[in-house]
């Protein structure tokens, strides 16, 4: 919450800095209105934490231009949008378009601006240099993995258009109206609002290409963000049609009656939708704590950080092992088998890389639980029971069944049929 108040708070500072008050104040009503704002001021996830920093870049450029030494101004958002991009590297999409406002809200000149636009980008560029070295190879390897070469997804484009749309398509269609009007009647900020109104599709176009609606409700707040002051220009702008005080204000409320509040009005229950989407694993956590203390070891999970997270005073989380990747040496064996989930995890892979490396570990009674819902990598729980079906060396002895936001389903907890720490059964590697 604190750091999407910080967000809402950097909002308010570059409209006002960059268009006026009433600008800001109908930027920031927007920003609030939205499902995804909200969600995220809830959601104790690294996603808030990303916004603000990169927000505080923007803020910290946007600042600058009023100032004859912008020096430190310039090196804060250098080091937030640095920040921003480790704490969450889909951040690294609105690099352009921080670079690019840069450049267009250089107080001297486009040259002059183009100067800072590369510095910014330079600087920041050899910081993400840096710590890509001090965080390692495997570091690297989870940045192109989670962003840079992310699987593509089952969603089709016309999807993720009508989610985007239902989310955040007022915003963006305002934010739109606003680059229209710039270049009607205020050429002098008609390519910085053209920047902001295409900052706001970024994240649709980019989830797009790659087929996913996998964290779109998230993403979409943030190229909200950008399109919001361009939409408290357009309706500052529309507010300003008399110069009688009295026609302002009845246009102001007009304005609030036919945009603001009908963008506001489905973001509440949007928001509730998106906080109920996951199952309530409650009764899940009570079971499979209980069953851990008769079968020790290693257990697979999918989507292993929920019971990770809570059962987490009594097991480590080297105990834990996910459905997107594994390797396995077997007992006795030199041969280490495994990979990646990535591109199977929609259907069954049981000859594949990591189906192998399940089958191997399940023959060996590796795990001592596993607990799957058929979801994220239904493909390759599919590929896992498979083999539990083949060898026989795991039994069920839970099944709970739960609801969330897409329907209902079954939590399915199986036990080796061996209890307890009997001899060798292969590690990691």
């Amino acid at each position: 919450m604190g750091f999407m108040l910080g967000a809402t708070c950097m909002l308010w500072g570059s409209t006002r800095s960059l268009f006026g008050l009433r600008a800001a104040l109908s930027a920031t009503a927007l920003f609030t209105a939205i499902g995804s704002t909200q969600f995220l001021g809830a959601l104790a996830t690294y996603d808030a934490m990303g916004l603000f920093l990169l927000t505080l870049s923007v803020r910290l450029v946007i600042a600058a231009k009023d100032r004859d030494d912008s020096t430190l101004l310039l090196v804060g958002a250098i080091a937030a949008l640095a920040l921003a991009n480790a704490t969450k590297y889909a951040t690294g999409l609105f690099d352009p378009v921080v670079i690019v406002i840069a450049v267009l809200t250089s107080p001297r000149g486009l040259k002059a601006g183009v100067g800072r636009g590369g510095l910014i980008a330079t600087c920041t560029v050899g910081l993400i240099a840096l710590l890509l070295v001090v965080g390692g190879p495997l570091y690297l390897a989870g940045l192109e993995f989670s962003t840079l070469s992310r699987s593509a997804g089952g969603s089709s484009p016309l999807l993720v258009l009508q989610d985007s749309a239902r989310w955040v398509g007022a915003v963006v269609a305002v934010a739109a109206v606003a680059a229209a009007i710039a270049w009607w009647r205020d050429r002098r900020h008609a390519g910085l609002l053209t920047v902001l109104a295409i900052a706001g599709l970024l994240v649709l176009l980019n989830q797009a290409r790659i087929h996913t609606t996998v964290s779109l409700l998230k993403h979409v707040d943030f190229g909200a963000w950008f399109a919001c002051i361009a939409a408290g220009y357009a309706i500052a702008m529309i507010t300003r049609v008399s110069r009688h005080t009295w026609l302002r204000g009845a246009a102001a409320v007009a304005v609030a009656a036919l945009i603001v509040l009908p963008a506001g009005a489905p973001g509440r229950a949007q928001a509730n939708g998106f906080s109920s989407a996951w199952p309530d694993t409650t009764q899940l956590m009570a079971e499979f704590g209980k069953l851990t203390r008769s079968y020790p070891g290693v257990y697979l999970a999918e989507d292993l950080q929920v019971p990770g997270y809570y059962l987490e005073n009594h097991i480590s989380w080297q105990n834990w092992q996910g459905t997107w990747s594994f390797f396995y040496r077997p007992s006795g064996t030199a041969t280490c088998l495994g990979g990646s989930g990535s591109g199977l995890t929609g259907k069954t892979s049981p000859s594949s890389p990591i189906g192998r490396a399940f089958a191997a570990a399940i023959a060996h009674q590796y795990f001592g639980l596993i607990l799957l819902s058929f979801g994220d990598t239904a493909g390759i729980d599919k590929a896992i029971t498979g083999a539990i079906t083949r060898y026989r060396t795991y039994h069920v002895v839970a099944a709970i069944p739960y609801s969330d936001g897409y329907g209902r389903g079954e939590f399915v907890v199986w036990a080796r049929t061996s209890p307890g720490k009997a001899g060798p059964r292969g590690t990691s590697c």
